[in-house]
């Protein structure tokens, strides 16, 4: 039995908002970098990328696909009526083109040029009997996001809601780049789920592709072997889940839905309290200020599920009730069942970490994310410690200090979870905050 770093899910450039660079040889060299094994295809329902991978993808005996270095699963995600998205993996190109035939006449834009992510007008729980019927696996995607996703606020609170009878054909759950087990295990619905961390990549950047990845053991690279890991079956499973420390998400904090401002709390200095009506407003924030901030803050998250606050920014700036909305920490703690993670048996690690990439332009203060120094930075590090995997879970520390002495530190805290970080919220990526 072998042990695969798999990504199980990106895009591709028929997907709005995604590099057109994106292609197979790009994602094998950003796969080489990183230490990725195997990686989604993204996107196998659009017709002109499934032509693409059917052209260039070679299946060997068992079963799995690859191209030069790196394997593949078939893989997709798709937006239902309720507005969930699911990701999809296929067996094989035939059950690709089946699922296609099946599913167009709910969808406009399934053999569209920008169907990459096709929307598909079936409720969830007829999505996953057409899915699974084929001998497909599905489950959901970035399962705790303020949008499109299952567990966003005023829809659903536990996976039997969603898909009902369909329940037990879903074998997976995807965190999201906001989430990690120590969230998702407060939910009692998850414990006998398996979780994936992956990407959900737009772009071939190392920042991008492989930013989270699963160790997973199988046999060999294939969708047979996955399913069986998906379902624990066989002393086949995932081992590992690698991914950002939840508060580096795009969708960590709660924020407002127009300018997109985090809502944080302090202590305030006024001997008596008011009802969130003393707040400081930056370009980013707007921070409550309270005797007992920890107090106001959880009647606060309980009036934004409620819909009763508005955004004071918007309110002052442009006179408009703009509700602020729920990250996905404050999500979990209205619909949790436990204050505390309850993890399952057979649950595995997650190792929380930060990009290598966004390490070395933290450590060099440099803000741009195409910075040449950041790039010539990283590819060194990599030819002399080897891949980014192996530079930020395994290898020695006294080793990487000889590269650079200021990574290896940071890279040690993060590692002992000693990093203090400021939280992403409304679309905006967190930073970690560095002393050094």
């Amino acid at each position: 039995m072998d042990s695969f770093n798999a990504d199980l899910h990106i895009h591709s450039p028929h997907s709005i908002a995604v590099s057109k660079k994106l292609d197979l040889d790009t994602m094998v060299e950003t796969c080489k970098k990183k230490g990725l094994d195997i990686l989604g295809t993204g996107d196998v329902l659009q017709p002109d990328w499934l032509k693409y991978l059917e052209k260039n993808l070679k299946k060997d005996s068992d079963g799995a696909f690859s191209y030069k270095t790196v394997f593949f699963i078939l893989q997709t995600e798709i937006e239902d009526l309720d507005s969930i998205h699911e990701v999809v993996f296929f067996p094989d190109f035939s059950t690709v083109r089946e699922v296609q035939k099946k599913l167009k006449p709910y969808s406009k834009n399934i053999l569209g040029e920008w169907g990459g992510r096709p929307r598909v007008n079936l409720p969830s729980t007829e999505l996953v009997d057409v899915i699974t019927d084929f001998g497909a696996v599905i489950g959901p995607a970035h399962a705790f996001t303020p949008f499109r996703a299952i567990f966003r606020q005023n829809k659903y609170a536990t996976l039997e809601q969603c898909y009902q009878d369909a329940v037990k054909k879903v074998k997976f759950l995807e965190l999201g780049l906001s989430a990690n087990t120590d969230l998702a295990d407060r939910l009692d619905s998850l414990k006998n789920i398996s979780f994936l961390s992956n990407s959900d990549a737009h772009s071939e950047s190392p920042r991008s592709l492989g930013r989270e990845f699963n160790k997973i053991k199988m046999e060999n690279p294939s969708f047979d072997e996955l399913a069986l890991a998906l379902e624990r079956k066989n002393q086949r499973k995932i081992e590992l889940n690698v991914g950002l420390h939840p508060k580096l998400g795009k969708y960590y904090n709660m924020f407002c839905n127009k300018c997109r401002r985090r809502v944080t709390f302090g202590k305030s200095e006024k001997t008596r309290d008011t009802l969130f009506n003393d707040y400081t407003i930056s370009e980013e924030f707007i921070k409550i200020v309270s005797q007992n901030p920890l107090n106001a803050r959880k009647a606060y998250i309980n009036n934004v599920s409620k819909g009763k606050i508005v955004c004071p920014a918007c309110k002052e700036k442009i006179n408009k009730n703009i509700k602020i909305k729920l990250g996905v920490s404050e999500r979990i703690e209205v619909i949790s069942t436990s204050a505390e993670p309850i993890h399952p048996n057979h649950r595995p690690l997650y190792f929380n970490v930060v990009p290598l990439m966004d390490i070395i332009r933290a450590v060099k203060k440099i803000k741009s994310t195409n910075s040449v120094t950041v790039l010539k930075s990283y590819d060194k590090m990599l030819n002399e410690l080897g891949t980014e995997f192996d530079i930020l879970i395994d290898k020695e520390i006294e080793e990487i200090k000889k590269f650079d002495e200021k990574i290896a530190t940071v890279i040690e805290a993060i590692r002992n979870n000693k990093v203090e970080y400021t939280p992403g919220g409304g679309g905006t990526y967190g930073q970690i905050q560095l002393e050094i």
